[in-house]
């Protein structure tokens, strides 16, 4: 056991000193004005697309129907993506610096999807047993914006690539449309009577399925607020660019909607792409 405990030990030594010595490089590697004008200055600016994925978390809390005993929409989750452009302004040395100010112009998807189960009631099928029907209500969420983002990075090992960041990310709500269905899961022969329904519900599925809802969030508003934090890691590949993989929290300050309680808080994986401009 301690024989592996110090080959683990001698290998994360490794490979901090392997990624320490690739990231001691940026400074030799921007250090590129002209030797025959010794007064020019590398540049301080980065700029390059970025591209991820957003872990979708809805946190809301919506009533199915306006009914007490009736169960609510809660915590949806879902799948998107984001991209854009990213710029980086070093401060200080730019060969030595440890710190800087990060901009993003992003598109971003956060959908949702959440599924409650309604309640079950006894009913009698067509040959006039009693059975228990079991309905379902689903949600599906549309939501879709162009993002500002601000990010104070700084690393706190001198000579490594980690980054921690930290910074509001302000969105303009482009897309913000829900559906809700209320679907038959069993019986199999079970079918929505369409004179006991509201005028409002469309029925599909061979009227197992009523769509209650499909339309633009109610009362939406049309910017989000959030608070963003999370790590980063810069890796040079060439004289004058860089890739940074990174993983972030954007808490919703702001509520969806202003008629339920509603944030949208999603998780960030991606990779940052700059080059020297």
């Amino acid at each position: 056991m301690k024989i592996k405990f110090n080959k683990l030990l001698i290998a994360t030594i490794s490979i901090i000193l392997c990624t320490s010595s690739i990231y001691a490089q940026r400074g030799a590697v921007k250090q590129y004005a002209d030797p025959l004008m010794p007064a020019q200055q590398p540049t301080p600016l980065y700029i390059g697309p970025a591209l991820g994925i957003n872990y979708m978390g809805h946190s809301m809390d919506i009533p199915t129907f306006a009914f007490s005993n009736c169960p609510n929409f809660e915590n949806a989750n879902g799948l998107g993506i984001y991209a854009g452009i990213t710029l980086e302004h070093l401060f200080g040395e730019v060969a030595t610096s440890s710190s800087s100010l990060i901009f993003r112009i992003l598109f971003n998807m956060f959908p949702g999807s959440v599924t409650v189960n309604d309640n079950s009631y006894p009913m009698r099928d067509a040959a006039g047993n009693v059975v228990n029907n079991l309905t379902e209500n689903v949600m599906d969420i549309d939501y879709n914006a162009i993002t500002f983002e601000v990010m104070y990075k700084i690393n706190p090992i001198p000579g490594n690539g980690l980054g921690i960041v930290v910074g509001p990310s302000l969105d303009y709500i482009m897309t913000k449309n829900r559906t809700h269905e209320y679907n038959i899961v069993s019986p199999l022969e079970g079918r929505f009577d369409p004179s006991l329904l509201p005028d409002y519900a469309v029925l599909s599925n061979n009227n197992r399925t009523a769509t209650m809802y499909d339309g633009e969030i109610e009362d939406a508003s049309s910017i989000r607020f959030g608070l963003k934090a999370g790590v980063q890691y810069e890796l040079l590949l060439g004289t004058k660019w860089y890739i940074v993989p990174s993983v972030a929290y954007n808490f919703g300050i702001t509520s969806v909607t202003s008629k339920y309680t509603w944030r949208v808080s999603p998780l960030q994986a991606g990779v940052d792409i700059r080059f020297a401009w």
